[in-house]
């Protein structure tokens, strides 16, 4: 293979598959020509083709690498190539996001594009266009790898918007993020495929897919104070707590509108010291004083923040207006984004954003909690471009607190059901730790049931790559007799 050891399948080239069902495989392996790669021709026991891979491009591993686990429920976008042609050809209708920096005032662009576009989508929606598309297209609202940036946060904010929408209404909206480089937006729009990014003339779409984590969870060590958000509420709570008895915190600045004497009371009997702002997060005038507090010459200086403040207000796309979608951005969006810029000179060692499944998924009727949520990821992920600490976590439900509180044992029963367990406080402390430390800036940690989704009668696209169901012609078993070799590799 050209490589001096072990190695990792890294790219797969030229993949065709041809039937399934075999009991029994046989693999013709043979060199390619460009050096870390194999090619493999598969076959069945009667040495009928069953498929083909033209070249599996390998990477070098050390045996510390192999040690390297993932988490069954800690997940990443992953933008991957799309080959496929138009299923359907449709008539579209566009709406066009205009550009936006990431200059001036942020908040208020966010709430004022968010708004138009929200506008827009319901007089769309109340057409009637039942036989056309509408597609929705943006201009660097997400990133689709390393190389890749967020550059305008207010069309990051659409993109939680419209994928809620999606739900709400199947098949007939279709997100587009661009570079310009193609503009057969109805081709697009027939390829089976709610998002798309375009880059340099390649069709992109998202999967989600679990992320490698480190076997230290271990958090970098704070040195000044910690500063959480929400922590009148029991995911914030929750947090601090934590950040005191596992990972050794000494000194929390804790910010609600809601006191929590009895949470100040207990971290205070752990050696803790504790102070207690009623700190409007999205003030940024009282944001600033408080910050300056801190790390003015006498104070204890700022070493870590946790931006865990949320509210709710559920509907419908049709019942929503400008209004409440400020109410839901103001204290996610609006406080991220002051807590982004009143931080961006200190030497922090976490900056934790808590996000949620929502601006991922698209949860039908949360389309201003969704559009709040997707503008944290994107934050994050800017962040993380311009070398500054950031996790952007998009919780799936807690089954203790989060916005879940309400929630009775049918409901929770039904998110079982459903796919979307909820997560054990230990399991979602457990995976801040693994989350933080990862340095990949947008997570979803959340719990999936895999088996329910394979169960419905259309896999959501963004779980294409963790369920394929792929129709096949079924393999020619053969006899089942083989030699003694194959019995061999086949125990």
């Amino acid at each position: 293979t050209g490589l001096d050891g072990p190695g990792l399948p890294f790219a797969f080239t030229g993949v065709q598959l041809t039937a399934v069902g075999s009991p029994v495989l046989r693999t013709r392996i043979t060199t390619t020509n460009n050096g870390g790669g194999i090619a493999l021709d598969l076959a069945d026991a009667t040495g009928t083709p069953l498929g083909r891979i033209d070249a599996l491009t390998l990477r070098p591993v050390t045996p510390e690498q192999l040690d390297t686990p993932t988490h069954d429920s800690l997940f990443h976008l992953h933008w991957q190539h799309l080959t496929a042609t138009p299923s359907t050809t449709v008539g579209v209708d566009v709406l066009d996001v205009p550009s936006n920096g990431i200059d001036g005032d942020v908040p208020a662009t966010v709430q004022a594009v968010v708004a138009d576009v929200l506008a827009r989508l319901q007089e769309w929606l109340a057409s009637g266009e039942q036989d056309r598309r509408l597609v929705v297209v943006t201009r660097g609202a997400i990133a689709t790898g390393e190389t890749d940036q967020v550059t305008d946060l207010a069309a990051a904010a659409v993109w939680g918007l419209v994928r809620s929408a999606q739900s709400e209404h199947p098949d007939r909206i279709v997100l587009v993020d661009t570079d310009g480089s193609t503009e057969d937006l109805a081709a697009l729009a027939g390829l089976d495929e709610p998002q798309l990014a375009i880059r340099a003339g390649e069709i992109l779409v998202p999967r989600l897919a679990r992320t490698t984590t480190p076997a230290d969870t271990t958090l970098p060590a704070a040195e000044g104070a910690v500063l959480v958000t929400g922590a009148g509420g029991a995911l914030g709570g929750l947090v601090a707590r934590h950040l005191v008895t596992t990972h050794g915190v000494r000194d929390l600045v804790l910010v609600s509108r809601r006191p929590a004497t009895a949470l100040v009371e207990e971290l205070r009997e752990l050696s803790a010291t504790v102070r207690w702002a009623s700190c409007d997060v999205t003030d940024r005038d009282a944001l600033t004083d408080l910050i300056g507090d801190l790390t003015a010459s006498d104070g204890p200086g700022l070493s870590g923040v946790v931006h865990a403040a949320g509210v709710v207000d559920d509907g419908v796309l049709e019942s929503l207006t400008a209004e409440r979608l400020a109410t839901v951005l103001r204290p996610k969006a609006d406080a991220a984004w002051h807590l982004h810029q009143l931080t961006a000179h200190l030497d922090l060692a976490f900056f934790v954003l808590y996000s949620s499944a929502a601006g991922v998924l698209g949860s039908a009727g949360q389309a201003n909690y969704a559009a709040a949520n997707a503008f944290l990821d994107a934050l994050a992920t800017h962040r993380h471009t311009t070398g500054l600490p950031a996790t952007s976590l998009a919780w799936g439900p807690w089954a203790e607190g989060g916005m879940l509180k309400n929630l009775g044992a049918a409901d929770l029963a039904r998110m079982r059901r459903g796919g979307i367990p909820p997560l054990t406080p230990d399991e979602g402390l457990a995976l801040f730790d693994v989350g933080v430390v990862s340095g990949v800036p947008a997570l979803a940690p959340v719990r999936l049931n895999l088996t329910a989704f394979r169960k419905a009668p259309d896999v959501p696209a963004l779980l294409r790559g963790l369920i394929r169901t792929p129709s096949r012609r079924t393999a020619h078993t053969g006899s089942g007799h083989t030699s003694a070799l194959a019995q061999r590799l086949l125990t």
